[in-house]
């Protein structure tokens, strides 16, 4: 009997290990042989193709969402305060 739930290298990948290394997969923090073993899968499995498109459009609209700046005087204190901690003051 084989274990479908961590493939050899050399095999294929199944879903469930796909959907659970999604997110290491996204960000590319996998080794090179991972990577490519789940991308094969991927580009042969419609369902994890959606999942994987759907995560990176998540992504793509937080990072767009994300783009805000923090008005000069919020930052300022910001410093202010960290620069009154780091010296072990308090802040009032």
């Amino acid at each position: 009997m084989t274990d479908t739930t961590h493939p050899d290298p050399i095999e294929g990948c199944r879903c469930e290990e796909m959907l659970e290394h999604l997110f290491e997969y996204v960000d590319s923090e996998m080794t090179v042989e991972d990577s490519a073993r789940l991308h094969r899968h991927v580009e042969e499995c419609a369902t994890c193709q959606e999942a994987t498109d759907a995560e990176t459009r998540v992504r793509l609209l937080l990072r767009r969402s994300c783009q805000e700046v923090a008005p000069s005087t919020l930052r300022l204190r910001v410093i202010t305060q960290i620069g009154v901690l780091r010296g072990g003051g308090t802040i009032r």
